[in-house]
């Protein structure tokens, strides 16, 4: 047959894009002739790739020109080389084993001292609140000893008849023998603080001498609260709350005795002081002042003169003192031989200066005499006090 022969030589000399069949002959189909149509094409042109086509593109765009100097200064891509950090902080090198356990070291010390101060504050707190209800049981103690357990009406008879009234266990006396005494344990203890206070103001040079009696051995100081309340926190409790509950009683029951000539005195103020008697001082002082022989002799004391505490007639004018009350504070083996007290003139009632005791006289009126300390050289007895308040009209 001629056909596959002619065939085959017009492949070779034309471009063929492929065959076009026909009932009755089959021709080739030459590239760019009138038949080469998509519907004509049997096999079409094959797609270019994507890596022949990055190629025609590279050739379309313009050649770019590398700056070589820059390409000189960096370094071989072999080399190591210590630089620094072109932008922002240099960067920390790889902490080592030793600077580990230093940073964990300086992290326990941290947490430790941290729970320190915790456990500090916690302690500061604690504290804090014991001594809150310590001093609300103070104030409340007093209170309820003047309310419940001090014999009112007895001690405003004593002041309208006689200028005077004493009591023994104020704070500290059993009130019901049935009951466990818990309010006498705490009584006792808040009497015995007091002395403590007082002996602990004389040691911080909390109080000044009585230069009036200075070879008596004797200080005094002014209980004003505030800022000087940790000195004495028992004693200006004390003062606060008598002051605040005495009055009003003692102001009724003058009504209902009929004592209207006896001035009624303020539930809102009072003038507050504390007195103690040290022997050190009181024998130091005699050394220098008296004979040799006599300096450890409590004979050398002088006398002392009655008086009211307003002083005259014209003190009395200008003093709006008109009920003084005072509670020794000294310790339980503390009795006669060791002096202290009152004297009364109109009577000369002797009053000793017994643990706890409490004294209401009338400023204004009532004429009596302190009589000097002694003490002795026996633990306990060296150091005395009494607190004293002035109740005010």
């Amino acid at each position: 047959m001629m056909i596959p022969t002619l065939l085959l030589a017009a492949c070779t000399a034309t471009n063929v894009e492929g065959f076009a069949y026909s009932p009755l002959s089959l021709r080739p189909i030459v590239a760019g002739g009138p038949e080469a149509t998509s519907t004509s094409i049997h096999m079409g042109k094959r797609k270019p790739s994507m890596k022949e086509r990055r190629r025609q593109r590279a050739k379309k765009l313009p050649s770019a020109t590398v700056d070589r100097g820059i390409l000189n200064e960096l370094p071989s891509v072999d080399t190591w080389e210590k630089t620094d950090a072109s932008v922002g902080s240099k960067r920390e090198s790889i902490p080592t084993s030793e600077v580990a356990e230093e940073d964990n070291a300086a992290i326990t010390d941290e947490e430790t001292s941290i729970d320190e101060e915790t456990e500090e504050t916690f302690a500061k707190a604690s504290s804090l609140v014991q001594a809150q209800r310590k001093s609300v049981g103070c104030l409340t103690h007093v209170r309820k000893r003047v309310e419940e357990s001090f014999p009112i009406n007895e001690a405003a008879k004593g002041l309208a008849e006689k200028g005077y009234f004493v009591y023994d266990g104020f704070l500290s006396k059993a009130v019901d023998a049935d009951s466990e005494n818990e309010d006498a344990v705490f009584g006792d203890e808040m009497v015995s603080e007091m002395l403590s206070e007082s002996s602990s103001m004389l040691s911080n040079d909390k109080m000044q001498r009585d230069i009036t009696r200075i070879a008596d051995g004797e200080f005094v100081a002014q209980i004003v609260g505030g800022e000087n309340y940790v000195l004495c926190p028992r004693i200006t409790e004390y003062v606060v709350s008598i002051t605040r509950h005495l009055p009003p009683l003692l102001n009724k029951e003058y009504d209902v005795i009929g004592a209207g000539d006896l001035p009624k005195l303020d539930s809102a103020a009072s003038m507050g002081s504390l007195r103690l008697y040290d022997r050190k001082t009181k024998l130091g002082t005699l050394s220098f002042l008296a004979n040799p022989e006599d300096a450890a002799s409590d004979d050398s004391v002088s006398e002392r003169p009655f008086g009211v505490v307003c002083g005259d007639s014209d003190g009395t004018e200008n003093d709006s003192r008109r009920l003084t009350a005072i509670l020794y504070l000294s310790s339980k083996e503390w009795d006669s031989s060791n002096g202290g007290g009152l004297t009364m003139e109109t009577d000369g009632q002797k009053v000793e200066a017994i643990r706890d005791r409490i004294v209401l006289l009338r400023s204004d009126v009532c004429s009596h005499r302190h009589e000097p300390w002694l003490g002795s050289d026996d633990s306990g007895l060296d150091q005395a006090s009494c607190a004293i308040v002035h109740f005010i009209q």
